[in-house]
């Protein structure tokens, strides 16, 4: 298992500096966000409240977090670089695996394909056998310009058996993702 500092290495300072630039604590956030609104509707369809749930990416007040802590859920807040809070963000987060790990958007924040193949790794790492991963791929920011919603669709499929855009929720090209059960046999590079 990693530490949070090898998990830190992994990605650049400028690659830490542009993702952390955009996280917001207005707008879309919390409860009117189309990721954690999803993950609400299908972990209370499960009903089960002693799930584990991460938030990955969620910024430096973690406002998805606390809006799903108001609903009941488990959710544990996990953030990088300059946006992490002590008290706010647990720094062990990578450490444990969870039922269900979601990115509000984070994927679209990635710099380039290989921060997007760590971010994507971690993803994979935190989810449990059998656990799911929600993610949204907004149109704006995208920092990437080589990265597009096929790609980021792709990328899923090797780490994960099954891959669906949730339909009603996001459009073609930003769409919301859903995927379970992380593969075993896949491995990064």
């Amino acid at each position: 298992m990693k530490t949070f500092k090898q998990i830190l290495e992994e990605f650049s300072p400028d690659d830490m500096k542009v993702a952390n630039k955009t996280a917001r604590s207005a707008g879309a956030v919390g409860g009117k966000a189309i990721t954690p609104r999803h993950v609400d509707e299908v972990e209370s369809n499960i009903g089960d409240r002693n799930r584990t749930i991460l938030d990955f990416g969620s910024g430096p007040e973690a406002k998805h977090t606390q809006h799903l802590l108001t609903k009941g859920h488990n959710v544990t807040a996990h953030e990088f670089g300059d946006n992490q809070r002590e008290g706010v963000h647990d720094p062990k987060a990578l450490s444990r695996k969870y039922d269900h790990v979601f990115a509000s958007n984070v994927l679209n924040t990635q710099s380039n394909k290989e921060m997007m193949g760590k971010t994507l790794d971690q993803i994979h790492g935190a989810v449990k056998p059998g656990g799911m991963f929600t993610g949204n791929f907004p149109q704006s920011p995208r920092k990437a310009s080589d990265i597009d919603h096929l790609h980021v669709e792709n990328e899923l499929k090797k780490r994960f058996h099954n891959v669906e855009r949730v339909k009603d929720k996001g459009t073609k090209q930003a769409p919301l993702f859903h995927a379970t059960h992380p593969r075993e046999d896949y491995q990064a590079s």
